[in-house]
């Protein structure tokens, strides 16, 4: 099976990530949508929490066309998700009960904050080149944008990190539009 395969250009690098359809089919089906909807494009990095997560899509950019929700494939929703949440791992964002957002994906740091969120948001990929790129926006200055004890932390690159670019190669095969649980105006 040629699993679809998504690449992130950044102004420094590619990010390659191997999608898992089998594994989070709505999940994969909004990434690709948001991709050729070009919701990634020209978008700021907004969150980087080194050993932790490398989140690009933060707050949904800001973008009412981009804040929707889909039901969460995860166990804590009472889906089976077999794909381990570990270093390089791609999820989608959500409240870690229910939901996944539609638009918000991060990448896993570290074995250990894998542990922390599996079975809470939808695993659907995995970084399988552009390792270096991810490290390098690890290790890159930030500054703490939301103060500790309200939600996450959140710390957002001191000099600009853009995702530029977001494509996807599908092999032939067509993904269909998500199941949208919710859009931010029905909320």
């Amino acid at each position: 099976m040629n699993r679809p395969i998504a690449k992130i250009h950044t102004d420094k690098g590619i990010i390659t990530i191997e999608l898992y359809p089998e594994y989070a089919p709505n999940t994969v089906n909004s990434f690709i949508w948001a991709i050729n909807e070009r919701m990634y494009e020209n978008r700021l990095i907004k969150r980087v929490v080194p050993g932790f997560v490398l989140q690009p899509s933060y707050c949904y950019f800001d973008e009412k066309r981009c804040d929707f929700m889909l039901e969460g494939e995860f166990e804590a929703n009472g889906t089976a998700n077999p794909l381990k949440m570990e270093k390089w791992t791609v999820a989608m964002a959500g409240d870690g009960e229910s939901e996944a957002h539609g638009c918000e994906f991060f990448i896993t740091l570290s074995d250990e904050a894998g542990e922390k969120l599996q079975g809470r948001f939808a695993a659907f990929g995995r970084v399988i080149a552009g390792f270096e790129e991810v490290t390098r926006l690890e290790a890159v200055p930030t500054v703490q944008v939301f103060p500790e004890g309200v939600g996450a932390v959140i710390r957002q690159p001191i000099e600009d990190e853009y995702m530029r670019h977001m494509e996807v190669e599908t092999f032939g095969i067509e993904y269909s539009k998500p199941v949208v649980k919710r859009w931010s105006t029905e909320k």
